[in-house]
């Protein structure tokens, strides 16, 4: 990725299992020069870069468990995953009206209740947007 246009890729960290890497935005790159990193080096992932079925099963089951937890920790429109057009759960807050702002102690409270539920291979909770 470094070679072909995101200098500031990062290495995986050691014994990581299914890493989540940043995105072209963190990485202070374009959408368009990161995609085409992604599809000259994608081939070098295990599995090509894609999640098996059995994987992503055992992530949504995850974060359905984290749905629950929110929706019990006073946000009850917290949304259940959804699998996105890459293949990948991830939470589809579009147009869900009713969720606290993130900083606001309710939220935290839910966060820090729920948060241990959400897979580290995630890297935090993967929220889809517009």
């Amino acid at each position: 990725m470094r070679s072909n246009g995101v200098p500031n890729f990062p290495d995986p960290q050691p014994r990581q299992t299914n890493a989540k890497f940043p995105g072209a935005q963190q990485l202070g790159v374009s959408s368009s020069r990161y995609q085409a990193a992604e599809g000259t080096c994608g081939h070098l992932l295990p599995n090509g870069g894609q999640t098996t079925p059995a994987a992503s099963a055992q992530l949504l089951s995850a974060m359905v468990r984290f749905s629950q937890c929110m929706r019990s920790h006073d946000v009850p429109s917290w949304p259940d995953p959804t699998i996105g057009p890459d293949g990948r759960p991830g939470f589809n807050l579009v147009g869900v009206h009713g969720i606290p702002n993130q900083s606001s102690p309710q939220f935290q409270h839910a966060l820090r209740a729920c948060g241990h539920l959400v897979p580290h291979s995630l890297g935090g909770i993967p929220v889809r947007s517009p």
